[in-house]
C-alpha cells in the first residue's frame, strides 16, 4: 500500500475525535438525535479546519445502520463513505466543476432516490468557485430539494457566495484551532508515531501552521521526513527559513548599538539560510507589539520582551513598527525584496538615531548650528545671541521677524492656491536618476532633513506659504550639489512638484532653509522603490556608473 499523508491518516473518524469547533458538533449532534434535519448546510471558515471532514461524519451520522446519529464504522454505508465510494454521498470539487452544465447534471441526478442509505448527500467543496450562472441554476433545488437530499455546500471564501445562496443555508463559521488544540493533536499523533520531540518544535510548527489542523499535520509530515525518529526545533528552522528569538533579539542589540555591520553580516547570514522574509518581518512585528503591550501593563516577566524594552523607549518601538508595517505593504510591489528588507534595517538605524538625539537634547530646545548651520536668515539671529540653545519656537519667530516673507501688517492667506496644477512637467530618465544616486550626498541630505520643518516657519505666508506645504508632505530622498529628489506617496503631489511653472517658488523656500539654489524633482512610492531595484540590480552586476565619471552639469530634465 502506498503511503498515507498524516492528515489523512489521523482525519477524524467520529465527532469525538474532531479537534476544535465543539460549537458546531454540539449543534450537529443535537439536530441529529432530534431528527431536525436541514436540507442544506454552508461550512465557512480557514483552510484546513475541518470542513470537509465534518461534512463526510454528518454523511455518515445521517447514514449509519446502526442509526440515525450514530457513527460505527463498520458498517458498509460508513466504510464506503470513508473510502469515497459511496453512491449516495457525493463529494464534488467545484473549482473544477463551475459551469451551468455541470450544475445542470447534478439536479438531474437529484430526482433518482439513494440506492441504499436514508439520505442523499451532496457535498460541494470550495463552493465559491461555481459562476453566477451556476449559483443561479442551483437555487431553486437548493431551496426545495426533495426529502432525502441533504447539500452541504463548503467554502473558504465566504464574501465570494451569492447572497441568495447563503439565505438558504444552515450557516457554521469554523474558526482556526487554538495553539493548545493543535499542540494536543500534534502530541496525540506523534505519541501514534513513536515519533520523540522537543517541546519548542511543537510550537514552532503550531506557530507556522496558523490555526490550521491539515497545516500542522503536513508541516509535521515534512519534518518527519526529513529528521527521522526525532523531532528537533532545529531542524524545522532549516526545512522552512525560520529564525530564532534569540537571533531577532541579536538583531534588535545591533539596531540598539547603530551597528549596521554587525547587522548587515547577520542579515546575509539570514539570508544564505533562504528565511521567508515576510514571515520574518511579521515575526519582528510581534515580537515589538508584545513587548510595547509588556511596557504598557509594566509586565517584565518575558526576559526577551523585557530585553526589548530595556533596549529601546516607545518612541523608537513604535518608529520600528510603523517602518517594519511599511515594508509588508512594498513587499507587495517588489521583485526584490530582501533589498527592501536590508534598506529598512538601515532607516530603522537612522530614524532611532534621531529619536536618540531629540531625546539627549533638552525637552522643547535645540542647537541652532546642528540644524541651521548655513541658512541666511538664521546667521543674522546667530550674531544677536550668545546662547547657541533656544526653544524650537524662538528659532521660528526670531526667523519670522527677519525674514522679507513676513509682513509687519497680518494678511489673511489666501484661499485660492498658488501652485500651478496643470503644465509642462520636468522629466529625469532611469540613466539620469542612476547617476544621482551614485553622486548624491547622504551627509548634506541627513543635514536637510534636519533643517526640513523650519519649512513650517513659511506656511502663513501668502505668496510662498502653499509651496511650503507641498514641500513639508515630501521626505528628501537624494541630494546632490544643484538637484534635491524628494519621495513622495502619492503620485498626484510628486506631479505638482515637478510641474516647470512651480519651480521658481519650490526653489525660493528651499534656499531659505538651505542657502542653496536647488532644482527639485519628485518621484512617487513606486517610481522610488523601482529606482532602488533598478540601482542594486546594476550594482550586482558591476554597471554603477562612476562617480568621478559624473558630470553633475550635464544632467538636466527633459
Amino acid at each position: 500500500m502506498s503511503y498515507l499523508a498524516l492528515y489523512r491518516k489521523y482525519r477524524s473518524t467520529n465527532f469525538e475525535e474532531v479537534y476544535g469547533q465543539k460549537t458546531i458538533i454540539q449543534t450537529l449532534k443535537n439536530a441529529l438525535k432530534e431528527n431536525k434535519i436541514a436540507h442544506a448546510y454552508l461550512f465557512s471558515g480557514p483552510r484546513g479546519t475541518g470542513k470537509t471532514s465534518i461534512a463526510r461524519l454528518f454523511a455518515k451520522a445521517l447514514n449509519c445502520e446502526e442509526n440515525i446519529g450514530e457513527i460505527c464504522n463498520s458498517c458498509s454505508n460508513c466504510i464506503e463513505i470513508s473510502e469515497g465510494s459511496s453512491p449516495d454521498v457525493i463529494e464534488i470539487d467545484a473549482a473544477s466543476n463551475s459551469g451551468v452544465d455541470e450544475v445542470r447534471n447534478l439536479i438531474d441526478k437529484v430526482k433518482y432516490a439513494p440506492t441504499k442509505s436514508r439520505y442523499k448527500v451532496y457535498i460541494i467543496d470550495e463552493v465559491h468557485m461555481m459562476s453566477n450562472s451556476a449559483f443561479n441554476a442551483l437555487l431553486k433545488t437548493l431551496e426545495e430539494p426533495p426529502s432525502y437530499v441533504v447539500f452541504i455546500l463548503c467554502t473558504t471564501e465566504l464574501y465570494k457566495v451569492l447572497p441568495t445562496i447563503v439565505s438558504r443555508c444552515q450557516r457554521y463559521e469554523f474558526k482556526k484551532l487554538s495553539d493548545e488544540e493543535l499542540t494536543s493533536l500534534l502530541k496525540n499523533v506523534l505519541s501514534k508515531e513513536n515519533i520523540n520531540y522537543e517541546e519548542e518544535a511543537i510550537s514552532e510548527i503550531v506557530e507556522l501552521s496558523n490555526g490550521g489542523a491539515r497545516d500542522a499535520l503536513s508541516i509535521l509530515d515534512q519534518t518527519i521526513s526529513f529528521s527521522g525518529t526525532s523531532l528537533h526545533a532545529k531542524d524545522i528552522e532549516s526545512l522552512f527559513g525560520l529564525t530564532t528569538k534569540k537571533e531577532k533579539i541579536t538583531l534588535l542589540e545591533f539596531i540598539k548599538n547603530k551597528d549596521s555591520k554587525g547587522l548587515l553580516k547577520l542579515y546575509d547570514t539570514l539570508i544564505n539560510r533562504n528565511i521567508d522574509l515576510v514571515r520574518f518581518t511579521n515575526e519582528l512585528l510581534s515580537l515589538l507589539k508584545d513587548a510595547l503591550i509588556a511596557k504598557k501593563l509594566n509586565n517584565d516577566k518575558n526576559i526577551y520582551l523585557s530585553l526589548i524594552n530595556k533596549y529601546f523607549n516607545e518612541e523608537e518601538e513604535n518608529n520600528m513598527i510603523q517602518i517594519l508595517l511599511d515594508l509588508l505593504k512594498e513587499f507587495r510591489i517588489s521583485n526584490n525584496p530582501s533589498l527592501l528588507f536590508e534598506l529598512s534595517l538601515l532607516k530603522i538605524i537612522e530614524e532611532n538615531d534621531l529619536t536618540s538625539k531629540r531625546k539627549e537634547a533638552p525637552q522643547e530646545k535645540i542647537i541652532i548650528k546642528e540644524i541651521t548651520k548655513e541658512v541666511p536668515v538664521v546667521k543674522e539671529i546667530i550674531k544677536e545671541k550668545e546662547n547657541s540653545e533656544v526653544t524650537t519656537s524662538s528659532i521660528i519667530n526670531d526667523i519670522s521677524k527677519l525674514s522679507p516673507l513676513f509682513k509687519e501688517e497680518k494678511k489673511s492667506v489666501l484661499s485660492k492656491s498658488n501652485i500651478v496644477k496643470d503644465g509642462e512637467t520636468n522629466k529625469l530618465n532611469t540613466e539620469n536618476l542612476i547617476k544621482l544616486t551614485v553622486i548624491s550626498n547622504k551627509e548634506a541630505k541627513r543635514e536637510l532633513m534636519g533643517r526640513w520643518k523650519i519649512l513650517q516657519a513659511f506656511i502663513k505666508d501668502e505668496e510662498l506659504g502653499d509651496f511650503a506645504s507641498l514641500l513639508l508632505e515630501g521626505t528628501p530622498y537624494l541630494l546632490t550639489d544643484k538637484i534635491l529628489i524628494l519621495s513622495y506617496n502619492y503620485s498626484a503631489k510628486a506631479k505638482l512638484i515637478n510641474i516647470k511653472a512651480n519651480q521658481e517658488k519650490l526653489a525660493e523656500c528651499l534656499e531659505k532653509i538651505s542657502g542653496k539654489i536647488l532644482s527639485v524633482y519628485a518621484l512617487d512610492r513606486i517610481e522610488s522603490t523601482n529606482l532602488v531595484t533598478t540601482y542594486r540590480n546594476l550594482e550586482e552586476i558591476k554597471k554603477l556608473p562612476k562617480s568621478k565619471d559624473i558630470d553633475s552639469d550635464e544632467i538636466k530634465f527633459e
